[in-house]
């Protein structure tokens, strides 16, 4: 039995060290905010250069992301669980932010970010995302793009093939048989990421979710925060 790997599943500890030692050319978070379930990095974290793709808007890159505060959450249309359920969640946060628009200074734009651009086309990928909020983004680019912004975030995921209903161990350097290319599934981290309006990573929140919480998080996070 033999399987291919790709970045491994992700563990809070390791991913907290990823993005606070890992990444280059941080910032001072100019204050702390008491949150229930958001890691705020001591220093905002600049993210690696990436050229990601939408449907519509072409191009997506980190000059989307400047001037206002972003949820980036990472998986894949066909995935079975943890994509549905957090995007629920994120619209049930939307649409109470409709009801109550004061609860922020400013509502995040939500970006779901495919890590499978094999099986994801942007009209797919974009559909997917919409059908839980409207507002939704759904981009994506090629596998080394994605890898690379994955890595500077700290996202992990791991592809794992199938056969005959049972999780397979593939060599990595081995080329797949006919009929596996399209039997793999996803695991992958459900870490939401949020960017601030100057393009860095500000802050992390692992599950588990609750619309709620997160909207108070964010409104500390906003109210704490200076540029």
């Amino acid at each position: 039995m033999e399987t291919r790997l790709f970045p491994g599943l992700v563990l809070l500890p390791l991913l907290l060290f990823a993005v606070v030692v890992g990444n280059s050319g941080c910032e001072q978070v100019a204050k702390a905010p008491a949150t229930e379930s958001a890691f705020v990095l001591p220093e905002a974290a600049a993210i690696s250069d990436f050229n990601l793709t939408h449907q519509d808007l072409g191009v997506f890159d980190i000059d989307n992301a400047r001037g206002k505060w972003s949820l980036l959450f990472f998986g894949y249309t066909h995935c079975p669980d943890v994509c549905p359920t957090e995007l629920f969640m994120l619209a049930e946060m939307m649409r109470a932010l409709e009801q109550n628009p004061d609860a922020l200074n400013q509502s995040p734009q939500v970006v779901f970010v495919s890590v499978d651009p094999e099986r994801d086309s942007l009209q797919q990928l974009q559909r997917y995302a919409a059908f839980y909020h409207q507002s939704f983004l759904g981009v994506t680019s090629e596998q080394a793009t994605i890898d690379r912004l994955c890595e500077s975030l700290g996202v992990f995921y791991e592809r794992v093939y199938y056969q005959d209903g049972k999780a397979l161990d593939l060599d990595p350097a081995a080329a797949l048989s006919a009929g596996l290319a399209d039997s793999y599934l996803i695991n992958h981290s459900a870490s939401i990421f949020l960017v601030n309006p100057e393009g860095k990573l500000h802050a992390v929140f692992a599950p588990p979710h609750d619309p709620q919480t997160i909207i108070r998080d964010l409104a500390a996070i906003q109210a704490g925060w200076s540029s």
